[in-house]
């Protein structure tokens, strides 16, 4: 049988009773382990409620402090304020450096932001008392538009300095600086000159690579000892190529990052980063009310619209002698009023003290005549003296009274406010337009405007198509939008008169710096071949400096004021004009220059005689200049297809080699060829314009500017649109081409 299962045996009464207890201990502990975790979540979540809303608090009350603070001592455009802003500092930089950053995304209105805060950074600069400003735009683009941000920056002085302001000169590494002198009081000031300086990714890393090849060949060639490659003398060579080292550099992103600015020049600099730059310029809310009145979308000038009051500020001078005194201290101030071609002295609005030759000195938007905090110094004085009393002033501004600018600004829509129409090619009495399909609907407007801010100008025209698109002579079909219809017109350019019909002929006066570079290069008594001369912007200025000039244009109506311009200009010794195609042109100009020469062609050219009644002496005999056997320069100035003619350089001098080295000192001609190209890096540009002369001349060219040891140096002229830009590649024929047979 199974055994009987064991029987349990009961616990003792006292057992049971201390396990009870026990369990309900564990409960009481378990319970008030919770409740006290709760409160200390809830103390911790109220700490930290309070803490976060103090810092809230914190941060809203500085920037209300900030904002309050800025608009108390905001300076009014007056630079004594901003030089009280940086009087506290233990040392003012003498070379202050900014980062700017260019984005792809709206490139015209991306540029005018860029060019606007260059300009901001400059005139604070001035009137900070910093005298050197360098901008890095890692691009390299502001470099090309050195004149508008001249004329940028010259416009806030005359906005924050009035009437006379400091010199400024803008500049470039490798580029021709734009200047301007100092006016008034600030030629004898402590900072009478500004100079600012525009610089790129390539001014660093590879003008640092540049020098390290320069000195290394100068290693090898033995024209430098090894020993002699210091720091100093590295930090001298990019200092003076490039910039010297600022004492401190602004930085506007969300991160430290210097997007490639050359680091030599920073490797003491103290740099001050800011996550952007939209806090920190100063508020003008006085000046932005003073704007043209509206008329959004007019298509028909109805100059009755501009008309506009404002309520000012005036100072009335008790005594007529005194004014001068106060127009200049004003001034110094800051607090004088200030429009282009608008003069803040007026006649007193009572007609009795009118006529005893009273007179009002308009005030700044900022200074209200009730409070008496916005005076500043001088009217305070004068006010205490009783010798200026502050009046309120109701200023009306016509239509005569606003610039083209605000005029336009005023008319456009909103969406076209990027690209005012502005750029125009001016040509004698003409105005020439490009407007954009967009701007079509106004240029009637965009035309009468140009003819009333301008009275130089009669006439406006409209280009309808594409140059050297219609016609091989490079004129186009035009509509006049505003004024007679006469394009007979005279243009002055080095020196040198010029009258030409503009409807027939080609002229772009954007291009006279490019002819002055040229002709610079050209020597008295050297022989210059135009190829495509034009009406002879090359050739009559370089005939008239003694220059012996080939001019040849194969437009009929070129060819007539071609020769009517050397006539002009009494430059007919030396400039010899043709009406050819300039393919059969070039190696016939070799031959005629060759045969004149041998002929004894040459010019007399009449020395200066100073006459002197008192000393009197007889004029000095002619100096008879011969035509050199050979041509020094060939110009090509027809950039939509010049690059193809470069093919007839084949065979130029065949079988005349006894002319030039080693035989003589006389070197082969260099030729100058201007071709369009889209805006592509420097070293793409190359390799496209490198390309276009291989193809032609079959030698590929190096680059570099050493025209003597084969190398072809690029010149960048000017931006034609938005994508294509104009070159100048020039070169010295290759022996190997220039002595070829001829075809």
């Amino acid at each position: 049988m199974p055994a009987p299962p064991p029987i349990a045996k009961a616990k003792p009464k006292s057992q049971k009773s201390w396990d009870k207890t026990q369990s309900q201990r564990k409960f009481r502990l378990g319970v008030r382990r919770f409740l006290k975790n709760q409160l200390h979540l809830l103390i911790f979540a109220l700490l930290h409620s309070i803490f976060s809303l103090y810092v809230k608090i914190r941060q809203t009350w500085n920037k209300v402090c900030y904002r309050i603070s800025s608009i108390i001592s905001y300076h009014h455009r007056t630079p004594e304020l901003i030089e009280n802003d940086v009087r506290g500092l233990a040392r003012k930089p003498q070379h202050l450096s900014a980062i700017l950053n260019m984005h792809e995304d709206g490139r015209a209105a991306e540029l005018e932001r860029l060019i606007g805060e260059a300009a901001d950074l400059a005139v604070w600069s001035a009137c900070a008392g910093i005298p050197v400003l360098s901008i890095y735009e890692r691009s390299g683009i502001l470099k090309r538009y050195l004149p508008q941000i001249h004329q940028a920056i010259l416009q806030r002085f005359a906005s924050y300095f009035g009437e006379h302001y400091p010199g400024l000169t803008v500049a470039a590494p490798h580029t021709e600086p734009v200047d301007s002198a100092a006016t008034g009081h600030f030629q004898d000031s402590k900072l009478k000159h500004l100079n600012v300086m525009f610089i790129s990714y390539k001014d660093g890393r590879e003008a640092m690579v540049d020098l390290t090849k320069t000195l290394a060949e100068m290693s090898q060639k033995g024209k430098l000892n090894p020993s002699d490659i210091q720091i100093d003398l590295i930090d001298a060579e990019l200092s003076e190529g490039i910039m010297a080292e600022p004492d401190l550099l602004l930085l506007f992103s969300p991160h430290v990052e210097l997007y490639g600015y050359p680091p030599w020049q920073i490797r003491l600099t103290e740099i001050f980063h800011l996550p952007d730059n939209q806090g920190v310029e100063y508020q003008n809310a006085d000046m932005m009310q003073l704007r043209a009145p509206l008329a959004r979308a007019m298509t028909a000038l109805d100059r009755s619209l501009f008309s506009k009051t404002f309520q000012l500020a005036a100072a009335a001078v008790r005594d007529p002698r005194n004014i001068s005194r106060y127009r200049k201290s004003l001034v110094d101030e800051g607090k004088l009023f200030s429009r282009p071609n608008f003069s803040a002295m007026v006649p007193h609005p009572e007609e009795e003290l009118a006529k005893k030759g009273r007179k009002l000195l308009l005030l700044d938007p900022e200074v209200k005549y009730e409070l008496t905090r916005t005076w500043g110094e001088t009217l305070r004085c004068g006010y205490k003296a009783d010798e200026v009393d502050v009046i309120p002033y109701e200023l009306t501004l016509g239509y005569d009274k606003w610039t083209y600018h605000e005029v336009i600004e005023s008319i456009l829509p909103e969406e076209l406010q990027n690209e005012v129409p502005s750029g125009f090619n001016s040509v004698g009495h003409v105005v020439h337009l490009n407007l954009r399909d967009q701007y079509l609907p106004y240029k009637k407007v965009v035309a009468d405007v140009i003819l009333d801010k301008t009275p130089r100008f009669r006439t406006v025209i409209n280009k309808v198509d594409n140059v050297g698109q219609e016609s091989q002579f490079r004129t186009f079909s035009y509509e006049v939008l505003a004024g007679p219809d006469d394009l007979n017109v005279e243009v002055k350019e080095n020196d040198c008169i010029f009258k030409f019909d503009y409807a027939k002929v080609y002229w772009n006066s954007k291009l006279e710096h490019e002819h002055t570079r040229l002709i610079n290069k050209f020597q008295p008594g050297e022989v210059v071949c135009d190829v495509m001369a034009g009406i002879g912007p090359f050739a009559v200025p370089a005939g008239k400096k003694g220059v012996f000039v080939w001019a040849n244009d194969m437009n009929p109506e070129s060819y007539r004021y071609l020769n009517d311009a050397v006539k002009r200009n009494k430059a007919d010794q030396f400039v010899r004009t043709f009406n050819e195609d300039g393919h059969n042109f070039i190696r016939r100009a070799a031959d005629l220059v060759y045969e004149a020469s041998k002929s004894g062609d040459h010019a007399l050219v009449r020395p200066r005689h100073k006459f002197s009644r008192s000393h009197p002496t007889p004029a000095p005999k002619p100096k008879r200049v011969a035509v050199p056997p050979t041509i020094s320069h060939f110009v090509m100035n027809l950039p939509g297809s010049a690059t193809t003619f470069l093919h007839c350089y084949r065979g130029l001098y065949a079988g005349k080699e006894e002319l030039f080295a080693p035989h003589t000192e006389t070197k082969l001609p260099v030729v100058h060829v201007h071709c369009f190209a889209p805006k592509l890096s420097d070293e793409e540009v190359f390799e496209d314009i490198n390309k276009r002369i291989y193809d032609e001349i079959g030698v590929r060219l190096p680059a570099g500017d050493d025209l003597d040891s084969g190398q072809v140096s690029v010149y960048d002229v000017r931006d034609v649109a938005p994508n294509k830009r104009m070159f100048c590649a020039s070169f010295r024929i290759p022996a190997e081409v220039a002595f070829a047979p001829r075809d």
